[in-house]
């Protein structure tokens, strides 16, 4: 059984290793097939892609991509695109600016509640691209001792329903879809059990969502069961990972964690699950 983690991220987006600190993570750990899976960038990927033919595992094109959708955070994993597709490239560039934007507005928010934070801090805490997201800005806070842990900052500051938190200006789910998709890619809903809204998933499903992270490793089993049944009542790719960025148990789940086969075998063949339960955790 091959050892499957298909949402890992580096430090060119928010997590806390470099591209070849990750690679070797991955081997030292025995994993056989792997996404590099960084928000809103394909540069980590691209960089992989320069040195993966000095590892024994299987690389996948991949990308993790925000939008907001009936005032709902959504991430969606887009894999098996063309990482050179330029409508794809010019869709994340976009969504870049607004992350930097966006962080902007979050620390003026921020000072609200006497928490200051200067933003070339959060920016020294980011990859060459300046691709900040909010766990740069938690980092932030904790360095400055505002809070004690980052589970803290995002539950009093700037998780979806806190009062720092803002919005990124991103397209709209439907033309991401489009774009993964004309990009030879397949979009797939991630962590859906954060949306806490099945009938906004499956508004996400009518517009051309392939998928579900099924088996993702912070969810419970319940959840992991909901959520495989909810795949193959709608006919989905089911997918998974460790949403692996470095800190908190991270470095204890990398490994330690992976799913059925029968994953890898949905996305080469885009044929989807056909029954409930066949996932066996």
């Amino acid at each position: 059984m091959r050892n499957i983690d298909l949402h890992i991220h580096t430090n060119f987006s928010d997590g806390l290793f470099s591209v070849r600190e990750v690679l070797d993570l991955v081997s030292e750990r025995k994993l056989d097939v792997i996404a590099i899976t960084d928000h809103d960038t394909l540069d980590g990927y691209h960089e992989a892609e320069k040195i993966i033919q000095n590892y024994n595992f299987k690389l996948l094109p991949a990308v993790e991509i925000s939008t907001n959708y009936q005032g709902y955070d959504i991430h969606i994993l887009a894999y098996d695109i063309d990482p050179h597709n330029k409508k794809l490239h010019n869709l994340l560039v976009g969504i870049q600016h607004g992350r930097f934007v966006r962080a902007k507005k979050i620390l003026k928010k921020l000072e609200e509640f006497d928490i200051n934070i200067d933003f070339k801090n959060v920016r020294n805490k980011t990859g060459s691209k300046d691709l900040i997201g909010r766990p740069h800005i938690a980092r932030a806070i904790l360095e400055a001792g505002y809070c004690k842990n980052k589970q803290e900052v995002f539950d009093k500051f700037i998780s979806n329903d806190a009062p720092a938190y803002v919005a990124k200006p991103t397209p709209s789910p439907k033309k991401i879809i489009k774009t993964v998709k004309k990009a030879g890619g397949i979009p797939v809903i991630a962590h859906p059990f954060t949306i806490r809204n099945d009938d906004i998933i499956v508004e996400l499903i009518h517009m051309g969502i392939m998928g579900l992270e099924v088996y993702y490793a912070k969810a419970t089993l319940e959840t992991v069961k909901h959520y495989e049944s909810m795949a193959c009542e709608y006919d989905l790719i089911r997918t998974g990972g460790t949403d692996f960025h470095g800190d908190d148990y991270d470095l204890d789940l990398l490994g330690n964690f992976t799913m059925p086969e029968f994953v890898l075998e949905e996305l080469e063949t885009r044929v989807n699950c056909q029954m409930p339960g066949t996932g066996d955790l």
